[in-house]
Parts: structure tokens; sequence; C-alpha cells
């Protein structure tokens, strides 16, 4: 055995798949630009709710000192759509690279979970990262490495079939027609192999304005304590999921508040709804969940299927107000925007003269708000009928918004290497001790892996595997399996 795992790493070596390593410092735009043009590069497509915990799953196999991350131009926050971590490897992935390989790991996020799938099979590019056309973020590291932290924002200048794709839900989910774009239809994914990848939970989010009102109205102290985050009951979920929300009519947030009967008082309050597009696998979680669709024939619509007549900056009528964003990091964005709208000197307004002061977003738990800190993103997850999105409720099934996630990648057509990347990523890369070592609090907190809970290997690290499953269908309810 020991000598079939020599020859596997001369033949890659024979290959160009290794570079000398000529230091510990983190790896240059250069560097990574090297390693791309030797075809030391994977490109991943798909959900971006598993941006991180994929990235944690990779990051666990770079010698430390080498990482360096990238993330696409834009302004002060990069990254929001591409990101890409690039390392030189100080454990050799089975089959693929080897130890010592300057690898640079790319993930596109944009589109969500139907870009993990369809490129695929379709051979659509993607607008990865140039590593030509890089500048500093200015970004200091100090202490323990963050990689959500982004190091350099690259221009999106190189067009990529994706090699492999993630889904927050099974491909048959995420292409039904409740969860499918305009003009998008669903393709054939008999020729990809995969399957599932981890468990993740939906989390419903609210900016700090919210949040903070919401722990007046229900009598908890106005701290970050999970114990005091304010619960939001299923049916108001729902309401909002399928675009029945209004203030005027006492289903707002004035549902939730108690209106004061001031101009800032619960009542003249707008929902603004962060959501994601259709598309995403997050909004597929959240639509089987709280409107049953696709599971069921009296299943709701969501919200972008509801629209009233309105003035094309507002989806909704004035008293509601949907932006659909392409990616997580625009959905945090978007709950941002009703923060700075709550403290501007000019407050913005609806059409109807409502406030937009107060917004709820649909994101996965593996966020990390970093509340209290001094990168406190101003945003806040809330409990769900009463149950917070962590991985211990995750765990045991007490969280209800739970899902399998899904990877997949050509069954041919894709290198020796790279098909043995994929396999890896899937079954290998987000393990309870790569989840136990992410530095990111939302990633620890926030996925689980598949693993065997009775495994001596997992000892120490058990409260990362899930313990439930939907049995590969995100329709069915979830059960204890260990």
């Amino acid at each position: 055995m020991k000598l079939k795992y020599s020859l596997i790493a001369l033949a890659l070596l024979s290959m160009g798949a290794a570079q000398a390593v000529t230091s510990s410092s983190p790896l240059l735009p250069s560097d990574a630009a090297t390693a791309t043009a030797a075809g030391n590069a994977v490109y991943v497509s798909g959900s971006s709710a598993l941006r991180f915990s994929l990235a944690a799953g990779f990051l666990e196999m770079c010698a430390p000192g080498t990482i360096t991350v990238f993330g696409n131009t834009n302004g002060a926050a990069p990254g929001n759509n591409v990101r890409a971590y690039a390392c030189t490897l100080a454990t050799s992935i089975p089959g693929s690279f080897v130890a010592g390989t300057n690898v640079v790991f790319n993930k596109y996020d944009a589109g969500g979970s139907i870009n993990g799938i369809q490129p695929l099979v379709l051979n659509t590019k993607l607008n990865y990262l140039s590593y030509t056309s890089c500048s500093p973020t200015g970004f200091v590291r100090t202490g323990a490495f963050d990689f959500t932290k982004v190091d350099y924002a690259c221009a999106q200048g190189n067009s990529v079939v994706p090699q492999m794709g993630v889904s927050d839900v099974e491909a048959t989910t995420i292409q039904n027609k409740t969860n499918l774009a305009a003009g998008v239809t669903a393709v054939s994914t008999t020729g990809l192999s995969g399957g599932k990848h981890s468990v993740a939970m939906g989390g419903v989010a609210v900016n700090l304005g919210l949040y903070r009102a919401l722990q007046t109205a229900q009598g908890l102290t106005q701290d970050d304590a999970v114990a005091d985050a304010p619960s939001i009951p299923l049916a108001w979920l729902t309401t909002l999921e399928s675009g029945q929300v209004s203030p005027f009519g006492g289903t707002g947030f004035n549902a939730l508040i108690p209106d004061d009967g001031t101009s800032t008082g619960s009542g003249n309050q707008a929902v603004m709804f962060c959501s994601r597009g259709n598309g995403s696998g997050t909004k597929a979680m959240h639509n089987a969940f709280l409107l049953s669709a696709p599971c069921s024939g009296v299943g709701l619509s969501g919200a972008g299927d509801n629209l009233a007549s309105a003035p094309a900056t507002e989806q909704g009528a004035g008293d509601w107000v949907l932006t659909e964003n392409s990616s997580t990091g625009n959905v945090i964005s978007c709950m941002q925007a009703a923060n700075a709208a709550a403290t501007a000197s000019s407050p913005p307004q609806t059409s109807q003269g409502l406030n937009e002061f107060w917004a709820i977003g649909m994101v996965g738990a593996e966020n990390d708000p970093a509340a209290g800190t001094s990168t406190d993103a101003g945003w806040r997850f809330v409990k769900v009928s009463g149950t917070y999105p962590n991985q211990a409720n995750g765990q045991s099934g007490a969280y209800p918004m739970t899902y399998e996630n899904f990877m997949y990648w050509p069954t041919t057509g894709l290198s020796t290497g790279i098909k043995a990347f994929a396999n890896w990523l899937q079954t290998s890369a987000v393990t309870p001790i790569a989840i136990s070592h992410a530095t990111d609090v939302g990633t620890r907190n926030g996925i689980l892996a598949i693993a065997d809970i009775t495994n001596p290997a997992y000892a120490g690290v058990t409260q990362y595997i899930a313990r439930t499953t939907r049995g590969g269908s995100s329709c069915r309810p979830q059960v204890l399996t260990q």
C-alpha cells in the first residue's frame, strides 16, 4: 500500500501537479496566477451558504502561514459573490494534489444553489477571479487566522466552467419550477456524480434595530446571549415568505411588536424583506419548510410570485418591500442598509410613507454576525418558535429548518485528479474535526458533518455530527438516525 501511494505521488509530480515551495509566507496573487496556469486550481460553484464550510475543509489541508484569501472587487465589502483560497498544501489530497503543491480553491457564490447544478450540465462558464488584477484590501491579520476576511480584491476576468457544484437541497427540489427563476428550465442530472455533503440550517436574521425592538417587546435583556435572542413564530414567517404581510392589516412587524402610535412605532415600519432569489438553495429550504412548496399540492407560492402592483423600486405595495438578492453576502448588505436608513439625516420612506428601518432576511445559519465585536455586522439570528439555529439544536432535530446539502460533479470530462478532489470534497473534507477547527464561529455553529457518531476518530467532536436525516429529500420530515 505504501508503494502504491508513492507511485501515485510520482505520477502526479511528473504531470506538473506539484510546485516547489520556496517559503512559508502567504501566497501572493502572482503565486495564485502561476498555480492556476499550471492547472493547480479547482472551481466550485453553487450554494453561497456553504462558502465558509467548504473553505474550512480545504484549509485543513494547508500549511500554516501560506494561506491567502481573495474576493471579487466590491468596494468596502469584497468577496460578496466570488471567493478563493490559495495555499501550499501540507497534506496530500488522496489521488489529487500532493503535499507541497500551491493550490487555488475557487468558489463562485452568486446565483446560489442552481449554479451548483446547471453550469455543470450545460457547460456554462462563470466569471471567476483573475489573479493578474488584484489589490490589497488593507486588512491586517492578527491572532487566529480568520478565513472570512479578504486579503486581496480581484477583478472577475477568468471565465471557466465549474468542475463541481454544491446545493443546499437536492437537484430535484432546486430544479422544481417553484424554485426556478423565470426563463430557467430543469436539466437532466443523469450525467452527474455526487451525493449528500453536509447538513445545514436555514436561519432567520434581522437587522440590529429590529432585534433590539423584539427583545424589548418580549421582555428580554438587550444583550447578545443566545438565551436572550427573541423569537418569531412560524405562522408569521409563513405569512412573510408568502408575501402576505402588511402593517395596515396588522400582520406586519406590528403583529410581533405592539404599536406605540409614534411615527417610528411598529405600525409605521414597512416590512423590509431581504430574500434570496429563485435558484437559491436557502430560499428553496425555507420554501419547503414554511410554504410546503413544492412538497404539497396545497402549498403556498412564494413572496416573489405574489407581488402587488407597485413602483419599480418597490416590490410590494409600499407596506412591504421585497429585495431578492443574488448571494448571502448581499442579503446581509440589505439588512445593513436598514440600519443605515434608521440613522440617516433624511430617512427613506416607501410610497405609503412607511419607514424602512427594520429588515428581516433569510441566510444560512453558518454565517457569523460577529455580535458585540469590533467587526459587528449589524444583524442577529432570531429563534424560530423558540428554538435557536445552532449546532446543538440542529444535531438533535430541535431546530426545524435543518436540511441535507448535496454536491455534484460531471461523471465524464474531468481529469482523474480533479475527480478525486471532488470525491474528497464531498465525502471527506467537511469532517467534524474540520468544523471544530474552523476559526469562524458561524461555521462551527451552523454546519454539521455526515459521519458515524460512534467513530472513535471523532470522540472529542461528536457535537459536530448530524444525528438526523431527511433521506435525501427536502420534502421528507427529518428523523433521528443515530
